[in-house]
């Protein structure tokens, strides 16, 4: 892996450094605030040795003291230096526990040495590093005493004494924050890594290469999406005039089979888009409604469009009612053009019912004797119930497809759909809808997911997979593959639909 690819693995998984970011500062935090201030004093000593006046006893008495400075480093944390401080000073501590409080350092090629002793109280330091000191000093008078009556050979005498220090020296809050900081970007760069080599995502058009030709890639929104339906147009073989385009993943995958359509009628070609996507109904009563209604029904306004909501499969479509007949009282009969749910408007109910020759009130108009009030049912309106109604049966070929309007080529939508639809769209039936289809039109562009599209692969000249991208694993994309070439259908390529995907949008399809 190149210095790019660690790149892609930070923008991909940005979210992993920052955490591993976050955990250390937080990390650092807790332990500047939870480890309590400490204070050190210092003192420094001068090593010297009992030689002569000449100038080279003086150099020899200098690299004897020189000598010596190595074996007082260790001297000062020795078990005879802490023991007679703790009992000096009447210390509540340990060996091990005063040993840690103390700490020397000579310079190179010096006879200086500098004893430091730190504790949380300021004073206390001070005082335990001048008692270090002192018995270091009798210790190496002890030791470099020969004979009782003589001097010592080496003498330490103090140079500085300690002070009473004024500012903590720890913790140290910028050093173990930058610790921090620095020990959760590398946490979160290893989990990062980890994650990347763990993921079975397929982000890139060229991991499906072994799986088929790759026809395109179309990004949904971007200014190179005309192109890259036209390239996509290129590729398909001359001689299949029936399309299929299947999504390939959980998820529906964005609508590349409108923009294949719309590409193939700009050519002058005569195009129908045939959608099989069962919850996407885009059949509205205005759509169906046509021009031979009668004039009793003509006069009277519609329902906005809106009022009466039609769910399908859990999701909810604004279908316009349409008015089937009326009442000589002014009670509209409306039907549902999606559901054939008739509903009866009670919105015109008078304030007062209305009074009888006898003087009792009138029976309503709408549940009066039909032979006397109420207009025997005409065909007013012809009805489609889209593709779902064509292979039931129940409407015809030309009343089912919706003429070309805002887009260039006709639609056939999947309209009225009941749990027959699946099953009819493998049977003859659908077989005989693209038989017409195709002698109608120059080019039919099935859209399919799915169980409908296993149904209808094989009836079709050939089969585009559209598979949007990051997909969830090439194991996925490679079964779902698998099925469709299983299920009869010629394979002509594949096609990747890049989507940005927002969190939000991810749990809100999490939960759909």
């Amino acid at each position: 892996m190149g210095f790019v690819d660690y790149l892609h693995i930070a923008r991909r998984r940005w979210a992993v450094l920052l955490a591993g970011l976050v955990l250390g500062v937080v990390l650092a935090a807790f332990q500047i605030q939870s480890t309590p201030a400490t204070y050190s004093a210092s003192s420094t000593m001068y090593v010297s040795m009992a030689t002569g006046t000449s100038v080279a006893d003086s150099y020899q008495g200098g690299l004897a003291a020189q000598q010596r400075v190595r074996s007082y480093l260790e001297l000062v944390s020795s078990d005879a230096v802490v023991d007679r401080v703790i009992g000096q000073l009447g210390l509540r501590l340990s060996r091990d526990e005063m040993r840690g409080k103390i700490t020397v350092d000579a310079p190179p090629a010096t006879t200086l040495l500098t004893v430091t002793v730190t504790d949380e109280d300021p004073e206390r330091s001070r005082v335990m590093t001048d008692e270090v000191v002192s018995q270091l000093r009798a210790l190496v008078d002890d030791l470099e005493t020969i004979e009782r009556t003589a001097a010592p050979a080496a003498r330490v005498a103090v140079v500085d004494r300690a002070e009473r220090p004024t500012d903590p020296s720890g913790p140290q809050s910028t050093k173990t924050l930058a610790l921090g900081i620095l020990a959760g970007l590398v946490l979160g760069a290893g989990a990062a890594f980890v994650w990347e080599r763990l993921d079975r995502t397929v982000r890139a058009a060229t991991e499906l290469a072994s799986l088929g030709p790759i026809l395109g890639s179309v990004t949904p929104g971007a200014e190179s999406e005309t192109d890259d339906l036209r390239a996509l147009r290129a590729r398909l073989p001359e001689q299949a005039k029936s399309v299929l385009i299947s999504s390939i993943g959980p998820l529906p995958a964005p609508n590349v089979a409108g923009g294949l359509a719309n590409t193939l009628a700009a050519t002058g070609a005569r195009v129908l888009l045939i959608d099989t996507a069962a919850g996407r109904t885009v059949v509205t009563a205005a759509d169906v409604v046509r021009a031979d209604v009668t004039p009793a029904v003509a006069d009277r306004p519609l329902v906005p469009e809106g009022d009466w909501p039609v769910h399908h499969n859990g999701q909810s479509a604004p279908v316009a009612p349409v008015p089937v007949a009326a009442t000589d009282g002014g009670e509209m009969l409306f039907e549902n053009a999606a559901q054939r749910t008739t509903v009866l408007d009670l919105r015109k109910i008078p304030a007062k019912p209305p009074v009888g020759d006898g003087g009792s009130p009138a029976a309503p108009p709408h549940i009066a004797a039909p032979a006397h009030t109420v207009a025997p049912p005409q065909p007013a309106v012809a009805r489609s119930g889209g593709l779902g109604a064509l292979l039931r049966g129940e409407t015809a070929f030309a009343d089912a497809v919706l003429a070309p309007g805002e887009q260039s080529y006709s639609l056939l939508p999947l309209g009225d759909a009941d749990p027959t639809t699946s099953d009819l769209l493998a049977s003859d039936r659908f077989d005989t809808v693209l038989t017409d289809a195709e002698a109608r039109f120059d080019h039919v562009v099935v859209a399919a997911s799915g169980t409908d599209a296993l149904a209808v692969a094989e009836k079709c000249d050939a089969t585009v997979a559209a598979v949007e991208l990051p997909a969830r694993s090439l194991d996925v994309v490679t079964a779902d593959l698998n099925a469709l070439t299983g299920a009869g259908a010629t394979l002509t390529g594949l096609v990747t639909v890049p989507v940005r995907r927002r969190w939000g949008r991810r749990i809100v399809q999490v939960r759909e």
